[in-house]
């Protein structure tokens, strides 16, 4: 399990240093400088992922929040409030309604999915040896 530990913590070290390098211009046109929560969430998932490395539980409850913030975009069809965080890489799926868009990151789901049993498996673990 340490293994997938050490994988999912790399992962989510590329993902958000990505994301990170796009927020800030590194890489393309630079996010709008209101766009504070995009910032944010880069940076909650850069140091989770370094928290991630070193072990701490921290990283890996700032890996969940990081993907779950990530797993749902919603986009009226006309005026309204948009809700969009593309921080990192996006693997949609795509759901069209009559009065708005809905995209499921895909890829957020399967990394959220796998942080989430590695901590449970964790939580066991301890519970476990006490």
């Amino acid at each position: 399990m340490q293994a997938l530990e050490k994988w999912l913590a790399r992962v989510l070290l590329l993902n958000s240093g990505l994301a990170l390098a796009v927020s800030l211009g590194l890489l393309g046109a630079a996010a709008p400088t209101g766009d504070m929560l995009l910032h944010g969430v880069a940076l909650l998932g850069f140091l989770a992922g370094v928290l991630s490395l070193r072990r701490a539980r921290f990283g890996l409850w700032g890996g969940a929040l990081y993907y779950s913030v990530q797993l749902f975009s919603y986009f009226p069809h006309g005026e309204g409030p948009t809700f969009s965080v593309k921080a990192g890489v996006s693997l949609g799926v795509v759901m069209q309604f009559a009065n708005a868009t809905v995209v499921m990151n895909a890829f957020a789901l399967v990394l959220l999915a796998a942080t989430l049993a590695v901590l449970w498996r964790r939580r066991h673990q301890t519970a476990a040896a006490q």
